[in-house]
């Protein structure tokens, strides 16, 4: 338990920083939007074509990642679709809050506690099992809100475009396609990499706990817990399953636990307040499942490890 809280502090700390940050109003309201835009779209990819393009990928499970990541995903989702069927008077706005609080994940604290925990092997393939399950989870939830709230309606092409533009997924598939073809990066562009991908997590932590919010909490505390419910322990345990019955070896099945085991992204509320969801709720659900993990996450590692 030590080693891990060891590991999780920096994590927790920068996340806490970024909170303090923002609550003392140390910096300009206009950096954070700026530091999120900054991470998202250039230093998380240079991270991740960085630690896929050079190394030997050949070998890992990738397979076994892949049904493990997408399984995960569909059963999570299934679990909140059949909540909603006794729970129809909640309405679809809050459904669609409900249903992101338990498939969606952080990908910056993942992929932060994956390096800290595993290093650059758990990084690469925490890198691997989100690439595997971001297109799924934009698909479901993209499908959850034009089926359920009449404001929305569902477009292919938008679909498309928000998978194809995903700056995560671009990514993994430009590492991906470099490794496999063999050409791999020049060692001075790969250093360059490198370094950019260095301040993903600091500036990335940082702005994860500036866009955390105390006082959004709703009084549906219900669904706010069954979406925790799903999110903190209905998805480690079927990651868990699943990373079993494929013979997953220790590091790779603690790797894709830990990726579902994470609160739910903050970008969730973008999406809800985009799309008609019941953004307050989604505002309470990210706030609940931050706090939460504080004391979830070092617990489920510890009985991983």
């Amino acid at each position: 338990m030590q080693t891990i809280l060891v590991a999780l502090t920096p994590v927790f700390t920068l996340i806490f920083v970024g909170f303090l940050i923002k609550r003392w109003r140390f910096l300009a309201e206009e950096f954070w939007p700026a530091a999120e835009k900054l991470t998202y779209f250039l230093l998380m990819p240079a991270l991740l074509i960085h630690n896929l393009a050079n190394k030997n990928i050949h070998e890992l499970p990738w397979r076994e990642i892949l049904l493990t990541a997408e399984g995960t995903v569909l059963v999570s989702a299934g679990v909140v679709s059949f909540w909603w069927v006794f729970k129809r008077q909640a309405g679809g706005p809050l459904f669609t809050s409900v249903f992101q609080g338990g498939v969606r994940f952080n990908t910056f604290v993942a992929l932060a506690v994956a390096e800290a925990m595993f290093g650059s092997k758990g990084l690469l393939l925490a890198a691997m099992a989100a690439g595997f399950a971001i297109p799924l989870i934009n698909l479901l939830c993209i499908s959850a809100f034009s089926l359920t709230v009449a404001a929305t309606r569902f477009s292919v092409t938008g679909l498309v475009k928000s998978l194809t533009t995903n700056p995560l997924i671009l990514g993994c598939l430009i590492g991906g396609m470099l490794n496999l073809s063999g050409v791999g990066l020049h060692s001075g562009l790969d250093g360059t990499m490198a370094l950019a991908g260095k301040a993903a997590f600091p500036i990335g932590l940082m702005a994860v706990g500036a866009a955390y919010r105390l006082e959004n909490f709703s009084s549906q505390l219900s669904p706010l817990f069954f979406a925790s419910l799903v999110q903190f322990i209905v998805k480690p345990l079927t990651a868990l399953a699943f990373a079993h019955f494929f013979g997953m070896d220790k590091t790779a099945t603690c790797i894709v636990v830990l990726l579902f085991s994470v609160p739910t992204a903050p970008s969730a509320y973008i999406l809800s307040r985009q799309l008609g969801g019941d953004s307050a709720a989604m505002a309470s659900i990210i706030t609940l499942q931050s706090g939460l993990s504080f004391f979830s996450l070092p617990l489920t590692l510890a009985l991983l490890t």
